[in-house]
C-alpha cells in the first residue's frame, strides 16, 4: 500500500517494511516543520555590567559552543530513544547489531552524498547482504533527514513516532536493529534505521569452506567464490565446476568495467563475452551472475549468499554447466564487484 507523500524543507521521513512469504510494504513521508530559531538580546542591565567590567579591566568569560556530537553518539541516542519508547509500550528492546548498522550507515552515506535519492532505493540489496549473515523472517526500514535542529535525534525520532507508517515499524515484531547517521557538507543529517526479525532458519549450506582474510587480494577473493560455489554444488549432489582462465578473463573484464562505471551494474555486453569465449571454447549453454557489495569483512560470503537466496542466480549455480570463470574488481570507493560466467562445453 502506498500512502500519499509530502516533502518538507526542514525534515523528511520515509518508512518501508517487508516480510518473507507475504511482501508487505509500508511507505510514508511526513513533513516536519522547521524549529523556531531562537534570538538572544542583551538587556540594558547586562550591557551595563559588561561596561563596568571593561572599565575595571576585569576579564570577561565568553562561553564556547559545545562541539557537535559525533555520528556514533547520534546513532546511540536514536537507539536509546527508540528503545525507551518500546519499553513504555511494554515491548522488548531492540538489540543493536553491527552488521545491520553497516548497511544502515552505507545507505545514509549514499543519500548524504547524493549517490541515491532520499528514500529506500537499494533496500532489497541491503536485505540480501544482511541475510547472508543473519537469517531473517521480517524486515523494515525508516529514513529521515533534518538540518539546523537543536536536537536532530529528537526531531527525527519524534517525526517517526508521529507518522503511522514509521511507528508501525518501531512497534513491529523485530528483535535486531542497525542505525546509521551521516552529516554532509551542507549540514543535513541523514538517518537510516533497519529493523530485523531474526529467524531460526539456518544459512544456505555451502557458504564457507574458504573465508578470505580482510584485505585479501583479488585473486584470493575469486578463489574463495569458486570454493564456496563448488561446496554448495557438492552439498546438493552436483558435480563441481572446473575453473577456466579464458572464462575468468572475460569475467574480470566485466567486473572492472562495472567498477569503473564504463558499463552499468548488470549484464551489458553478455553476448559479446560469450562470443569471445565461444572462439576458444565451443559451448551449448551459458549463464552469468553479478553482484556488488561494500563495507564487509567477508564480501565473498555476502555475495554468494545473496546469489544462493535468489531463484534466478541459484538456477545458474545449480545449472547443467561444467566450466566457470570468476572475476572480482574493487573501485576507489571500496565497492567490490563480482562476475561469474557459467559454460556448458560441447
Amino acid at each position: 500500500m502506498i500512502r500519499p507523500l509530502s516533502v518538507g524543507v526542514a525534515g523528511v521521513l520515509l518508512a518501508m517494511g517487508t516480510s518473507l512469504g507475504a511482501a508487505a510494504q509500508a511507505r510514508s513521508m511526513t513533513t516536519v516543520a522547521p524549529a523556531p530559531q531562537a534570538s538572544t538580546t542583551i538587556t540594558p542591565t547586562l550591557q551595563a555590567d559588561l561596561a563596568s567590567l571593561l572599565d575595571a579591566q576585569q576579564p570577561v568569560r565568553i562561553a564556547q559552543a559545545a562541539p557537535a556530537p559525533t555520528t556514533a553518539a547520534l546513532e546511540q541516542a536514536v537507539l536509546n530513544k527508540i528503545n525507551a519508547y518500546r519499553k513504555s509500550q511494554g515491548l522488548a528492546p531492540l538489540t543493536l547489531d553491527s552488521r545491520i548498522t553497516a548497511q544502515a550507515r552505507l545507505h545514509s552515506q549514499d543519500m548524504a552524498n547524493n549517490r541515491v535519492p532520499f528514500g529506500h532505493q537499494g533496500f532489497d540489496q541491503r536485505l540480501k547482504v544482511i541475510g547472508a549473515a543473519i537469517p531473517w523472517s521480517g524486515s523494515a526500514e525508516n529514513v529521515a533527514w533534518n538540518q539546523g535542529a537543536a536536537d536532530p535525534v529528537d526531531k527525527a525520532v519524534q517525526g517517526w513516532l508521529n507518522s503511522p507508517g514509521h511507528l508501525r515499524n518501531i512497534r513491529g515484531d523485530f528483535n535486531l536493529t542497525g542505525i546509521g547517521v551521516v552529516r554532509n557538507a551542507q549540514g543535513r543529517i541523514y538517518f537510516t534505521q533497519i529493523f530485523i526479525k531474526q529467524s531460526s532458519q539456518k544459512p544456505v549450506p555451502g557458504t564457507s569452506p574458504t573465508t578470505p582474510p580482510p584485505g585479501a587480494s583479488i585473486e584470493v577473493l575469486e578463489k574463495a567464490v569458486f570454493d564456496q560455489i563448488n561446496a554448495y554444488r557438492r552439498s546438493q549432489g552436483l558435480a563441481p565446476f572446473l575453473l577456466d582462465s579464458r572464462i575468468t578473463a572475460q569475467s574480470r573484464l566485466h567486473s572492472q568495467n562495472m567498477a569503473s562505471n564504463k558499463v552499468p551494474f548488470g549484464h551489458d555486453g553478455f553476448s559479446q563475452r560469450t562470443q569471445a569465449i565461444g572462439k576458444v571454447i565451443p559451448w551449448s549453454s551459458t549463464g552469468e551472475n553479478v553482484a556488488w557489495n561494500q563495507g564487509y569483512t567477508d564480501p565473498v560470503t555476502a555475495a554468494v549468499q545473496g546469489w544462493l537466496k535468489s531463484p534466478g542466480h541459484l538456477r545458474n549455480i545449480r545449472g547443467d554447466f561444467n566450466l566457470t570463470g570468476i572475476g572480482v574488481a574493487k573501485n576507489a570507493q571500496g565497492r567490490i564487484y563480482f562476475t561469474q560466467i557459467f559454460i556448458k562445453k560441447r
